[in-house]
């Protein structure tokens, strides 16, 4: 569906615009040719010749959510999104192809879907630990040349560099993609938190090495030989990690306003914390078959391999510790943004703010950091993750407030994506 015809005024009980500011009441909002032009205090719309009105009582309004990492193209997650009041997502890491078909896809209304960008492929050295996903890159000059190619002739919104990525790598990617003024979102193993801070990064996410252990070094965190023992590594590193050798890497991100997206919704389920909410959740059970289910195993089957017990209950206390990092880095004003690394993204969006909020972020910070925040990780803050004139029309009306529960999010009166009803 496109924008609406008509301006549509939509009058509501409570407006929250995603930039962080307090609810205004007995609010309106204005919507015409797909964008905002008029949010806040009801009484000052008054000509309302020509205009359609909805009135919306009672209920809350909000910007459309955002998910920063993703990796699915199934219909049926394009359609959950949009049912759960995700307007915009951004792949990290896919073949472009298959997301400009997508892409192309929900634009023509052959599907119900949110907006989306992308990173185009993983950059990694060879072997990249995702084939089908990566562009391998191994010298510097590879990696320019990579970049731009991806910047100008795949165009895609953002790059995203990956596990074997190295500082010297990693320099010549920044450089280009700032010259093209987009981001360069990072998914390290091979460089910490520290360096490509100083390198000038403008994201981080999930499974970056954001911390320091004495006891798994950098040496040993990087002698791996798959995925799955990555991980392994991963979650015992966590387990033991050393918070002051870890602080100056939090204190350099935050210092060089580097987002990070922590997707703890899959860290959660690889510790088997959070398989069970999503089995029962009823999108999940009426909305997903068998194709989808089957590719999250395989997936799943991959990155985790023969994990025994042992690497679960290290996972577990990692995750733990990951929260605490977490609270560190918000409490010293770094910027969380919200993205979910795995299928059913749609539902596991709202599992992440609520892992969010036991992380410390209050309601209202956790709302912000899937619509203000994430939009300006996004390179869209001009456009995505506010309902304020000029931004585009993407909003949620929700029947209860989220500030007093992060479940009423889910809890949808209607969606609207540039101004016209999406969703139910």
């Amino acid at each position: 569906m496109g924008p609406e015809s008509a301006p549509v005024l939509l009058t509501c009980g409570t407006l929250i615009d995603g930039t962080g500011a307090g609810p205004v009441r007995d609010a309106a909002v204005l919507m015409n040719a797909g964008r905002i032009a008029y949010a806040g205090s009801r009484h000052p719309v008054r000509d309302l010749r020509g205009i359609r009105v909805i009135d919306a009582p009672g209920k809350t309004v909000v910007p459309g959510l955002i998910d920063l990492h993703n990796h699915s193209t199934f219909d049926a997650d394009m359609r959950v999104y949009v049912k759960n009041g995700v307007t915009t997502i951004r792949f990290a890491g896919l073949n472009q192809d298959a997301v400009v078909t997508l892409r192309d896809r929900v634009m023509r209304n052959e599907v119900p879907g949110p907006r989306i960008f992308s990173c185009g492929p993983m950059l990694d050295k060879a072997p990249p630990a995702y084939p089908r996903w990566t562009s391998p890159v191994n010298t510097p000059a590879e990696a320019t040349a990579t970049a731009r190619r991806l910047l100008s002739e795949d165009r895609v919104e953002a790059l995203i560099v990956t596990q074997q990525i190295t500082p010297d790598l990693l320099r010549p990617i920044v450089q280009v993609g700032h010259a093209f003024g987009r981001p360069v979102v990072g998914q390290l193993w091979g460089t910490d938190g520290l360096e490509a801070a100083a390198l000038g990064i403008d994201q981080l996410d999930n499974y970056s090495r954001i911390f320091a252990s004495r006891e798994y070094p950098k040496a040993r965190l990087l002698a791996y030989r798959s995925v799955a023992e990555r991980l392994s590594l991963l979650a015992r590193g966590w387990a033991t990690v050393d918070w002051d050798l870890t602080k100056p890497i939090i204190e350099a991100m935050v210092h060089h306003r580097i987002s990070y997206c922590p997707t703890l919704v899959v860290h959660r389920y690889q510790a088997d914390l959070g398989g069970q909410s999503l089995e029962v959740d009823p999108d999940y059970q009426t909305m997903f078959g068998e194709p989808e289910r089957k590719e999250w195993t395989g997936f799943m089957e991959h990155v985790q391999g023969a994990w025994t017990d042992e690497d679960r209950s290290y996972m577990r206390i990692a995750y733990e510790k990951r929260l605490e990092w977490i609270r560190r880095f918000h409490a010293l004003g770094g910027t969380v943004v919200v993205g979910t690394d795995m299928q059913f993204g749609g539902i596991m969006v709202h599992e992440e703010l609520r892992q969010l909020e036991a992380a410390g972020l209050s309601r209202m910070d956790a709302l912000r950091a899937a619509t203000g925040s994430a939009a300006r990780a996004l390179g869209m803050a001009d456009s995505l993750g506010a309902i304020q004139p000029g931004r585009m029309a993407d909003l949620v009306v929700l029947n209860r407030d989220p500030l007093q529960d992060l479940s009423a999010l889910r809890d949808i009166s209607c969606v609207f994506k540039g101004g016209a009803i999406t969703a139910p």
